[in-house]
């Protein structure tokens, strides 16, 4: 009997759908989900699919849902096949007046009433819930990034109810990680926020949805801007870097790190203190350690000439830096301060491509007071020219080892050894 992935592959190739129509079908309807999250499901890396999403595939791939889940009889009149037919009523309803849908309720309860079934309950005027259960850690981290984004919105959550038109002790709930909202109320609460960026809103949707388990970047202190940064960096299978005046984070010692952080000051990871931003740079790091994560960074030279922290300090850190360059997976690379072919006009930036092959890449350029993820094509493409040519003008790899290695020397000669 073939599992879910497969008749779920097998239905998608056989009408001839992408995971990118799926996702964008299903969030017309109501039912947000992403590519990636259909790709996964595809695969098997994801399992544990809602209902309700179970019940969207099944109607937009026209099969039903016991087929989809491998059951290859599936009795017309049993309960699963039921439901799947009332979720079909349903979404033929979307759309609809209030005064057809209050209609249409009054029919459907008649019907209740001749199959002797029991009146439904009213339903709570409270935040409408998820319909998979988060877990304790998933809705804790969802409420304080919510709590995080109405205070900075400057809004009361008597002004957020009243906007939702919900219950009194709604907004209290979610925030305090005791309710988990649907993905739809989410968005509306991000609309409140003004929370616009693409990348930001799908940092805390895929949370809602259950998508990704809580991790450390989703801790109250981190800024959103800085999580979602992270998050794509977790994701992430190709990273292009660029940094002209600093060691670039993912390659620096924990020493470096602290002394880079005295230099440009905590407040720029959103930290009180240097100690307390400096495991976030050490955090982000083990995004090097995961299978099929390739690393492409290039250097200023300078970076090697500024002194940051005592000459032991940097001699720790250009060895580290030779250790990454002789990796297979980093490849490191240097634009000459003697007569460089091409400088952008730019300050650091980032480029993360993912494993989703239609999945568009998304840049970060990293600013003074926190970091701007650019989401569009056209000015992802700009930052991708300017990294090529970056790419074809510095050292090679060997070229990179022996630059690393005469400016290691050189401090050693100032210390003695």
């Amino acid at each position: 009997m073939a599992n879910f992935a497969e008749r779920l592959d097998l239905a998608l190739t056989k009408r001839g759908y992408t995971g990118a129509q799926v996702a964008s079908a299903l969030t017309e309807a109501g039912i947000p989900i992403t590519r990636a999250y259909v790709s996964q499901l595809r695969t098997g890396k994801q399992a544990n699919p809602t209902l309700q999403v179970l019940r969207a595939l099944a109607s937009c791939l026209q099969v039903s849902v016991g087929w989809l889940v491998g059951d290859d009889h599936v009795e017309s009149g049993s309960v699963e096949d039921l439901q799947f037919r009332a979720a079909a009523v349903g979404l033929s309803a979307s759309g609809l007046s209030e005064g057809s849908l209050a209609l249409l309720r009054g029919v459907v309860e008649l019907a209740r009433r001749a199959e002797g079934l029991p009146e439904q309950p009213e339903r709570a005027a409270g935040i409408p819930e998820a319909s998979a259960p988060l877990s304790g850690p998933q809705r804790r981290a969802l409420g304080a990034r919510l709590h995080g984004l109405r205070l900075a919105a400057e809004m009361s959550a008597e002004q957020v109810e009243t906007a939702l038109g919900r219950g009194a002790a709604a907004v209290p709930a979610v925030e305090e990680g005791r309710l988990a909202p649907a993905p739809a109320v989410v968005e509306r609460l991000l609309g409140l926020y003004g929370v616009s960026a693409p990348a930001i809103r799908e940092y805390v949707l895929s949370l809602a949805r259950g998508e990704r388990e809580a991790a450390w970047y989703d801790a109250q202190g981190v800024p959103v801007w800085l999580a979602a940064s992270y998050a794509l960096e977790e994701r992430a299978t190709l990273i292009r870097t660029y940094h002209p005046q600093f060691v670039p984070p993912l390659l620096q010692t924990e020493e470096y790190a602290r002394a880079a952080l005295a230099v440009t000051g905590p407040e720029t990871l959103g930290q009180p203190s240097v100690e307390e931003a400096l495991p976030l740079v050490l955090a982000r790091q083990e995004a090097l350690g995961r299978d099929g994560v390739v690393l492409w960074a290039v250097i200023d030279e300078s970076v090697l000439l500024r002194g940051i922290g005592e000459p032991h300090l940097q001699l720790e850190q250009i060895d580290a830096l030779i250790g990454h360059a002789k990796r297979p997976t980093v490849s490191l690379h240097v634009v000459p301060v003697d007569d460089p072919a091409y400088l952008p006009r730019t300050g650091p930036f980032t480029l993360w491509r993912f494993a989703e092959a239609f999945e568009p890449d998304v840049a970060c350029v990293h600013g003074v007071e926190s970091d701007a993820l650019i989401s569009d094509p056209g000015a992802v493409e700009a930052y991708h020219q300017a990294f090529t040519k970056l790419s074809v003008t510095t050292t090679t790899r060997e070229e990179t080892v022996e630059l690393l290695t005469r400016h290691r020397e050189r401090i050693s000669r100032t210390i003695g050894h």
